[in-house]
């Protein structure tokens, strides 16, 4: 495998005047950008009691105002970035407050994170105000998958450009085991969420972000450039398939991005090697890699 880091060829490989372009839009970034997270959130309340869906009939907005109003990123690393959330809310019954069970289903690009072992208490009307130092039962969730999607969204710009916030996830897990008893069920699966980043095999996966997204950069000027990043990507992949065949998110890159590697490799002369180890790897676009084996 290539020991070349394919951030820093990135950058080398820029003219100068575009490099000292870039830098003027870095400069000026914080006057130009708007704000970089848009979301789009789903509420289902029709499980819930007359009475409750009364109240929470405008808690999507709630919900929207809340992630669009909080500064996500660090000061050099905002970009644009649509999220979608999904809540399915059901009652659980309490006469001290109004409590909610909801099955929760974040993703943007090519990840997605779903929970059902969310719970949180809500009173109508409640202001939601973002804390980095308290644990919430609603918001540290929210706070939890955000850092999550934008973390796995950094490391495609540079190699484990995610760290910060996937360290903020992790302390954010830490903190949720001290919400109220009620409702800390879910926050050591969260937990282990988290923990797994760390560790191999998820630690391959992220390195093989860098290597696939700087093959796509590379493609215009070089596509055997980007043939070679993007087959050392593929290795990384099934190794890490290979090695824990139930993690999501590979499965999740594969199905967001199998066209871009057909795009890649469709006229590659030994690209019946390539297509064989897609259909290993991703079988459920195995007839759209046939395909392009048959007429080889």
């Amino acid at each position: 495998m290539s020991t070349t880091n394919p951030t820093q060829v990135r950058l080398q490989s820029l003219p100068t005047i575009i490099v000292m372009a870039f830098v003027f839009f870095l400069l000026w970034q914080p006057l130009t950008f708007g704000q970089p997270v848009k979301v789009k959130v789903h509420t289902i309340i029709d499980k819930l009691p007359i009475e409750k869906q009364e109240k929470m009939k405008n808690f999507q907005q709630v919900i929207k105002t809340y992630i669009e109003s909080v500064n996500w990123f660090s000061e050099d690393d905002a970009m644009p970035i649509e999220v979608t959330l999904q809540m399915f809310l059901t009652d659980i019954p309490s006469n001290i407050e109004d409590r909610y069970l909801c099955e929760f289903l974040v993703s943007s690009g090519d990840v997605q994170y779903f929970d059902k072992r969310f719970r949180f208490p809500y009173q109508a009307g409640t202001q939601l105000l973002h804390s980095e130092q308290a644990a919430d039962p609603l918001m540290s969730v929210i706070d939890f998958y955000m850092n999550m999607i934008l973390a796995n969204e950094l490391d495609k710009y540079s190699g484990f450009g995610g760290d910060v916030y996937y360290k903020r996830a992790q302390s954010i897990a830490a903190l949720g085991k001290f919400v109220r008893a009620e409702f800390v069920r879910g926050w050591p699966e969260r937990e282990e969420l988290i923990k797994r980043v760390f560790q191999e095999p998820f630690i391959t996966f992220r390195k093989m972000k860098d290597f696939y997204f700087y093959g796509l950069y590379i493609r215009e000027k070089s596509m055997a450039e980007a043939r070679k990043n993007l087959k050392i990507a593929l290795d990384m992949l099934e190794t890490v398939i290979e090695k824990k065949a139930d993690l999501e998110e590979p499965r999740q890159f594969l199905n967001a991005h199998y066209q871009e590697f057909i795009d890649v490799f469709k006229d590659y002369e030994n690209k019946k090697e390539v297509f064989n180890k897609l259909i290993k790897l991703d079988n459920d676009h195995r007839s759209l890699y046939e395909e392009h084996i048959s007429d080889s």
